[in-house]
């Protein structure tokens, strides 16, 4: 039966109800009179699902709470018009795949004949640690959703014949013919768990503008652990499944890598569906891992070694030839003259490089061999910080015999220049190269061709950073009598470092 419950003005033995007509509760204030309080967090509020999904917090033996510190394992964009072939894979069967404006997008040629498919996928896998969540966010948006013969998945996806094949392993969304989307577990080629189609009657917009639309970008999210999987759409939880009691966990590896797929199973009707990924990152939460941040950008593909997002894929360092692998053009091998203060100054981040004769040269003149460029950041090129870490200086080789003087060759590099000449000065819209001797190779005046000094490296505690737009400069210069002096040097640079 009900019970009226009426504010009792302070008086003794009665309850106060505030003027919201709020009960006023205040928990007792003497330890040996104080009950218990559950504590539990609301993960969803069932908007979708039915019901609210709350967990506890956790606590160690010691009485501490258990608290997560994410790690960062993999983040990507799409500016530009190049793919990263060095980060993605991609197969095809006839359909094609673009980047533009901001987006990677399956089957931009709108191809409707039935076998045609488009699988884009990372080299790299990602693994799943126990009870420690893996999450995967992707902002995505589909054309031609409700278009039938033809499926389209993203998520945590491994396939290996694009056009024809049942995924081997992956936790991932699958928009099937006709428009439904399910929540799908994938392990050894069969599919183990599979949600019953998303109900997105209640999942918001990404903007709070309106419905849910697929068309638009939205924010999608798949967090798994070896018990339980679960997808979310737009912060909302649409399915949640749990590994079924035969297997260990989900998936056949504990490795899989982040793919996207449109497969045309017929002739698709009424129009082509395309899927357009505009960002991914892949988390790992719950551990401290205390992976250093180097590690963390270089496993994203940002190490010093590679050309970012936005540039013709390929490596930031020479070797000797066109020939001989990237790049295809002059390198330091074959440079021509040497010009104080502005040449060759080749936009390599290191790589082999050859002296021309002594004789050619200015005593005590800093000659600027390698000009990387880190590029400026535009609309279609993220601008990146260059964080050096280490460098080494090759072994010098004697490619030609020395004759009348010895000679020094010093080494610096120069860092945050705005332009490639070692004589940029500071002024309103420049800055010069901060230089740091880094050491040098002595040669005496009666060195034969064969001869050579040992290499050397220095790691920086303390990294050198390079602006978006601004240059790495690796700097030669000779100290001695250079005249009539034919020693010819062989050397190479290597650059340790990342991009963030």
């Amino acid at each position: 039966m009900g019970v009226n419950i009426k504010g009792g003005n302070n008086s003794v033995g009665l309850v106060n109800v505030s003027s919201n007509y709020e009960l006023q509760v205040v928990t007792p204030q003497t330890e040996a009179d104080a009950g218990f309080v559950q504590i539990s967090t609301e993960m969803d509020a069932g908007d979708v699902l039915g019901t609210r999904t709350v967990l506890p917090p956790e606590c160690s033996d010691d009485y501490r709470l258990r608290v997560g510190l994410d790690q960062t394992l993999f983040n990507a964009s799409f500016e530009g018009t190049a793919i990263l072939t060095t980060t993605y894979s991609q197969l095809l069967t006839t359909a094609t795949v673009a980047q533009a404006n901001g987006f990677l997008t399956l089957n931009n040629g709108s191809s409707t004949t039935s076998g045609h498919a488009a699988y884009v996928r990372t080299y790299r896998h990602f693994p799943t640690f126990g009870t420690y969540p893996t999450y995967l966010d992707m902002w995505i948006r589909e054309v031609g959703p409700t278009s039938t013969n033809v499926i389209s998945e993203w998520g945590f996806l491994y396939i290996t014949a694009q056009a024809t094949q049942q995924p081997i392993d992956g936790i991932y969304f699958r928009r099937a013919s006709g428009g439904a989307l399910y929540g799908v577990v994938s392990n050894n080629s069969v599919d183990i768990a599979t949600t019953t189609a998303i109900n997105v009657t209640n999942v918001p917009s990404r903007d709070g503008v309106g419905s849910f639309d697929p068309t638009e970008s939205n924010h999608y999210l798949i967090v798994y652990h070896n018990d339980v999987a679960r997808f979310w759409i737009n912060d909302v939880m649409v399915a949640e499944l749990a590994c079924p009691a035969a297997n260990a966990q989900f998936t056949a590896s504990s490795n899989t890598p982040v793919g996207f797929r449109v497969l045309n199973t017929g002739a698709v009707s009424p129009t082509a569906r395309q899927l357009s990924v505009g960002f991914i990152n892949v988390g790992f939460g719950d551990q401290n891992v205390n992976k250093p941040w180097s590690h963390a950008l270089c496993g994203m593909g940002a190490g010093a070694y590679q050309l970012q997002q936005g540039n013709t894929p390929g490596p930031t360092v020479t070797r000797a030839s066109g020939s001989a692998g990237h790049p295809a053009s002059g390198t330091a091998r074959i440079a021509g003259t040497w010009t104080a203060t502005s040449a060759p100054a080749l936009n390599n981040l290191g790589g082999l490089w050859t002296s021309p004769a002594m004789s050619t040269l200015a005593s005590d003149a800093d000659y600027p061999v390698f000009a990387f460029l880190n590029p400026a950041g535009t609309a279609a090129l993220p601008g990146k910080t260059l964080y050096v870490t280490g460098v080494r200086v090759g072994e010098a080789y004697v490619s030609a015999a020395a004759s009348t003087n010895s000679m020094l060759l010093s080494y610096i590099l120069m860092v945050g220049a705005s332009a490639s000449t070692t004589s940029t000065l500071d002024a309103a819209t420049t800055v010069s190269g901060k230089s740091i001797c880094i050491g040098g190779h002595g040669f005496t005046a009666t060195e034969t061709v064969g001869n050579y000094k040992p290499g050397f490296e220095m790691d920086f505690d303390s990294p050198l950073m390079v602006p978006a737009g601004h240059y790495f400069i690796f700097v030669v210069r000779p100290f001695g009598t250079v005249t009539s002096n034919t020693l010819v040097v062989t050397s190479s640079l290597a650059v340790n470092g990342y991009f963030e």
